[in-house]
């Protein structure tokens, strides 16, 4: 991966990162995880209790003039790519307060495009342990948009772990991604509408009960190229 979340909020208080590390892609299996001797997620304990967020506990910020905004009459969120008012432009909807979690699930859209010059353009959900660095970990769902591919995703201790999903799906569904289990910290499972897609790792880290903010957000590093109509919609969000 040549490009990867940046995860940079301007103009909102909180500094960008840079993500240094090792790059890891993982080869997923849609039947089982044969590299641990697990016969998949469905044997994991995944008891915790779900927890559903309000879209009126975030903050919704930009640095220029686009915003993110509550759909009326309903539980969902827009956040939509910035325009071209500023060269760099981030738009953000994020959790006030956060919870203990193993995971997150919302049905939701990511309307994107292949029309950026590169992958530093980007749209991400994800929750995240660190809201003041963005140097924690991680585990959540980016988008492209010089590729309009939408990949799984983790990080945590310097790495960034990543697999493909899907390319040029505009379409509506529930994401989910969670943690395997207490005994096995290290690896998320992630699902879409209900079919598991791939277990992503990360060796030395643990995203098992972690105090987790939801974050939505997308990434203009350019203003050479039109995003319009481009945004991520979620709704119904829950955590595990």
């Amino acid at each position: 991966m040549k490009t990867v979340l940046s995860k940079k909020f301007m103009s909102a208080g909180i500094a960008g990162i840079l993500i240094l590390g090792i790059l890891v892609v993982l080869t997923c299996c849609n039947n089982n995880d044969t590299q641990n001797g697990l016969t998949g997620p469905q044997n994991s304990s995944q008891t915790k209790m779900q927890k559903s967020i309000s879209n009126t506990n975030f903050s919704l910020w930009g640095t220029c003039s686009t915003l993110p905004y509550v759909i009326t009459g309903t539980t969902g969120i827009c956040v939509p790519v910035g325009g071209t008012s500023c060269s760099t432009n981030y738009v953000g909807a994020q959790q006030s307060s956060g919870q203990n979690a193993t995971g997150m699930q919302f049905v939701g859209c990511f309307k994107g495009g292949s029309n950026a010059p590169d992958g530093s353009n980007e749209m991400a959900v994800f929750v995240t342990d660190d809201v003041t660095n963005w140097t924690g970990h991680e585990m959540g769902f980016v988008e492209t948009l010089n590729d309009h591919t939408l990949k799984a995703y983790i990080q945590g201790g310097g790495n960034y772990v990543w697999q493909t999903i899907s390319t040029g799906d505009d379409g509506y569904h529930t994401y989910k991604c969670q943690c395997r289990d207490a005994s096995h910290t290290y690896m998320v499972d992630f699902y879409v509408d209900g079919t598991y897609k791939c277990t992503l790792q990360n060796s030395g880290s643990s995203y098992w009960n972690n105090y987790d903010y939801w974050v939505g957000t997308t990434h203009r590093t350019s203003n050479s190229w039109s995003s319009t109509g481009q945004q991520i919609e979620m709704y119904t969000m829950t955590t595990y």
